[in-house]
């Protein structure tokens, strides 16, 4: 059976913004973390609702799953990409790196001792950074190969406002004493922010598609 572009991406979009809202509500039953809206309550990490009991399972059993599913996305996008006159396999590359990077993550996540504590924060790191940066790239290439498509200003809109947010923690960081009180919240609207972006690129191929009749790997 052939996975299209729209199909995967409106996968990655929905999926884990599920699931790690669903983990959250696991683990705060079990009461690993405490009952709060972490989104501006700040009140656990992504991290810490994935370390104990059946949430650390869930984490794990729905989180690596959903990175091969990124790595399949950044795969079709180059391809779709490719077909529109994109030369370069840049989006590709820094797509796999960034899903293995998040792999890194999800298998240490619950480990004890610095070594896994550094490489999940390696891992989160440039799974962040890296998947932006792939969801730039991708609206700059449709934008600049002249591509009509919805959502492309949305997206690009996307990508300023987290990278705005981006640089405000790191005012934050280097002015608050207690910077660590707000991290988690910043942490986790990142993440909803970066599965809209899908959600957009969803859109966008989706009509593309319908509208132009131009195929979609």
């Amino acid at each position: 059976m052939k996975i299209s572009l729209p199909a995967i991406a409106l996968l990655i979009g929905t999926v884990p913004i599920v699931a790690i809202n669903f983990n959250y509500l696991i683990a705060a039953s079990a009461g690993s973390v405490p009952w709060c809206v972490p989104y501006w309550d700040s009140c656990t990490s992504i991290s810490a609702t994935g370390r104990e009991g059946f949430a650390f399972i869930f984490f794990k059993l729905t989180m690596v799953p959903i990175a091969i599913c990124y790595a399949i996305y950044w795969k079709l996008t180059q391809a779709s990409l490719r077909s529109l006159g994109y030369q370069g396999n840049t989006i590709r590359n820094l797509g796999y790196i960034s899903t293995l990077a998040l792999l890194m993550y999800v298998l240490a996540l619950g480990a004890v001792g610095d070594h896994f504590r550094l490489t999940r924060r390696i891992g989160i790191i440039f799974y962040f950074t890296l998947t932006y940066l792939c969801q730039l790239l991708s609206a700059y290439q449709l934008r600049r190969l002249n591509v009509s498509m919805p959502g492309i200003q949305g997206q690009i809109q996307l990508c300023a406002t987290i990278l705005a947010i981006g640089v405000l923690t790191l005012f934050l960081d280097a002015l608050l004493a207690n910077y660590d009180d707000y991290e988690d919240a910043f942490e986790w609207n990142v993440s909803l922010l970066l599965h809209i972006n899908f959600l957009l690129s969803w859109w966008g191929w989706k009509n593309y598609t319908n509208t132009d009749g131009v195929a979609v790997h």
